[in-house]
C-alpha cells in the first residue's frame, strides 16, 4: 500500500501511522517487561497467559505471544492457553494446566490473549502464587485497583504503570 501510494504520489500517512501503532502494540509487552523486570533480572521466570492470536480461536498466526516468547529466550517461560497447547511454542517453554498454575513462582505475569476466563482471575490469587509482583496486561483484563490493592505492580496499554504501595 505504501509503495503504491508513493508511486502514484498520494498520501498514505494514515497507513503509516497504523503500521507504526501496530508495531508499538506488538513490542509493548516486551519493552515493558524489559523495563520493569528484565533490566534487573535478565533470566527472570515469566508466566505468559494466552498463545492464540486472539481469543476464541486456536490460530497462532501473527500471535503477539509467540513474538514475546521468542524475545524471552534467556528466561524460564511458563505458558497457559485454554485451547492452544504449549507444544506449538517448542521445548523451551513449560506448559501449565491452568492460568494460576502458570503463575506459580513467576517473577512477572504477562496476559497476552484476552481470553474471557482471564478476567475471572483474582489478583490476590496471582499475588499468593507469584515470586515477583509485576503484571503486564495490555488488554486490561484485570481491574487496576484490585491489582494494586493485592500488592502488585500493573502495566496496561494507554495508562502509566501502577506501582503498589510497599
Amino acid at each position: 500500500m505504501l509503495c503504491l501510494s508513493e508511486s502514484h504520489g498520494t498520501d498514505a500517512s494514515p497507513v503509516s501511522v497504523w503500521l507504526r501503532n501496530s508495531r508499538h502494540r506488538k513490542n509493548w509487552p516486551f519493552k515493558t517487561l524489559e523495563r520493569m523486570v528484565l533490566k534487573g533480572n535478565p533470566e527472570a521466570s515469566i508466566a505468559v497467559l494466552g498463545l492464540a492470536y486472539k481469543e476464541n480461536t486456536h490460530s497462532t498466526k501473527n500471535s503477539p505471544a509467540l513474538v514475546l516468547i521468542e524475545q524471552l529466550s534467556a528466561c524460564k517461560v511458563t505458558v497457559y492457553d485454554p485451547i492452544v497447547p504449549a507444544t506449538v511454542v517448542g521445548d523451551h517453554v513449560i506448559g501449565a494446566a491452568s492460568a494460576l498454575d502458570a503463575v506459580n513462582g513467576a517473577e512477572a505475569l504477562v496476559i497476552i490473549t484476552p481470553w474471557p476466563e482471564f478476567k475471572k482471575i483474582r489478583p490476590t490469587d496471582i499475588k499468593s502464587r507469584m515470586k515477583g509482583r509485576v503484571v503486564i496486561d495490555p488488554h486490561r483484563m484485570l481491574d487496576a485497583g484490585e491489582v494494586e490493592a493485592a500488592g502488585l505492580d500493573y502495566a496496561t496499554l494507554g495508562m502509566p504503570p501502577v506501582t503498589a504501595k510497599r
